[in-house]
């Protein structure tokens, strides 16, 4: 059967209170027997001297004590008050308990006495003064203490595990609410939040802990969920368009060259496609769960700018470049310098794709008074529209009829780009460029990371 923790807490407090008061008791015992010793012995030891500098007068001498002095070589009795006592010895300095079965024809002798040896008349006499332990009270008592001290435990012990365990399953009330919450947790409520006392303790973080982890676990199963997503929904033409061709080659294309060669350059056109889709949609999975971190090192903005603008020159020999500063010589800033130029191809790569290969593309940049960078690129193609605006940054959109397949690309460029500004911790916007144009808008800002 399954314990309760409360119950289990409760009798764990009340073994330890147990142990605690049976040590307790025991160590009141001993020092209280100790001290009544003491006292015992430092009046009979009284009682000796009093004896050996009065010459055994009796005047001042307790009724309830009795005495024996002896000579110790010759065993002579020299004085006594209680002729059946026996030859006590001397007990150097501490009283004794002395107990002799049958030493009376009707009982024991049990006493308690302390013995001293002095000097009397050129002879070596033992004073010994003993208290009978039928008359001592503390001794009756003594023995009934610990049954009397258990019995006065029992209660409190009884009250303690009931207080003890009313207080746990209050403590422990929190806990329980978040145990059932979190096993009404699935993965479609992931982000329902675990409660929280509001105390601030243990208990809280251990909350806010959970609901962190949850949250991460949560986007960790969207992006994978959205992942598999995308790349069903995007393969699905791909596919389709090589399934039919293939579906051609088996009823006719072989027999037909022109045919065969037009199936077998669409097949391979849209495995390319597939390929480059799958490896967008990995590099965004991977930069999305920070298995791809910025390194960052200081960079040249400028000297960035003319990498990417020979770049695309060679490619795109009609096209135009123009680079404009608001300031004059080198400008460095510490980030990403393969995430910045990943996200400047996309730009221009867009910029290509809509307004032509003889579009003028403009690459500039400019730092706020707070340190910023803020770069921006633009060309003088037809532009974005304004119900297209809000979307281009989503993966697969295609707002018109110049964003289809035929184009060219996957639709996943702008998508990344936007990754990639967020693990630099950028903004990233597009706009419309004077006179006409598209406009992209890069917002650097100073970032932690490894720069390794």
């Amino acid at each position: 059967m399954k314990k309760s923790f409360a119950v289990q807490l409760s009798l764990r407090f009340m073994f330890i209170l147990t142990f605690a008061v049976i040590l307790l008791s025991l160590s009141f015992l001993y020092i209280l027997r100790s001290f009544v010793q003491a006292s015992q012995t430092a009046e009979m030891k009284k009682a000796c001297l009093d004896l050996y500098e009065n010459e055994f007068n009796m005047d001042a001498f307790p009724y309830y004590l009795s005495f024996i002095a002896y000579d110790i070589e010759s065993e002579e009795i020299i004085a006594t008050n209680d002729p059946f006592l026996p030859l006590l010895k001397d007990t150097e300095g501490k009283a004794v308990h002395h107990f002799e079965k049958d030493f009376f024809y009707d009982g024991d002798l049990d006493v308690l006495y302390y013995g001293e040896t002095y000097r009397l008349a050129g002879r070596d006499i033992v004073i010994a003064v003993s208290e009978n332990i039928e008359n001592d009270s503390f001794s009756k008592i003594f023995p009934q203490l610990p049954s009397s001290l258990l019995l006065m435990s029992l209660p409190v012990l009884l009250l303690s595990f009931l207080f003890s365990l009313f207080l746990t399953k209050h403590t422990i009330k929190p806990v329980v609410k978040i145990t059932r919450t979190a096993r009404s947790m699935t993965i479609d409520n992931l982000d329902g939040q675990l409660p929280l006392t509001g105390q601030g303790d243990e208990i809280d973080e251990l909350s806010v802990a959970f609901n962190d982890l949850f949250l991460r676990i949560k986007a960790d199963f969207d992006r994978e969920r959205q992942f598999s997503s995308d790349v069903s929904h995007e393969l699905n033409t791909p596919l389709t368009v090589i399934s039919g061709q293939a579906n051609l080659l088996l009823r006719w294309g072989k027999e037909n060259p022109e045919q065969l060669e037009k199936s077998l350059n669409a097949i391979k056109d849209e495995a390319k496609s597939m390929h480059v889709i799958i490896e967008n949609l990995l590099q965004i999975s991977r930069i999305e769960s920070r298995r791809i971190k910025p390194q960052l090192c200081e960079v040249d903005i400028c000297e960035l700018f003319q990498r990417v603008k020979g770049e695309f020159a060679s490619v795109y020999p009609e096209a135009s470049f123009e680079i404009f500063s608001d300031s004059e010589g080198d400008v460095l800033f510490e980030t990403d310098p393969e995430m910045l130029h990943q996200i400047l191809t996309v730009f221009v790569s867009n910029s290509m794709k809509f307004a032509g290969d003889k579009c003028n593309v403009r690459l500039g940049f400019e730092r706020t008074a707070d340190g910023q960078i803020i770069i921006t690129e633009s060309d003088d193609g037809p532009g974005i529209s304004e119900e297209a605006l809000p979307h281009v940054f989503e993966r697969f959109y295609r707002a018109d009829e110049a964003h289809t397949r035929s184009a060219g690309g996957s639709g996943l460029g702008l998508a990344i780009a936007k990754t990639l500004a967020e693990a630099l911790g950028a903004g990233i916007s597009a706009g419309t460029a004077e006179p006409h144009g598209a406009l992209f808008t890069l917002t650097l800002k100073q970032v932690q990371g490894d720069s390794d």
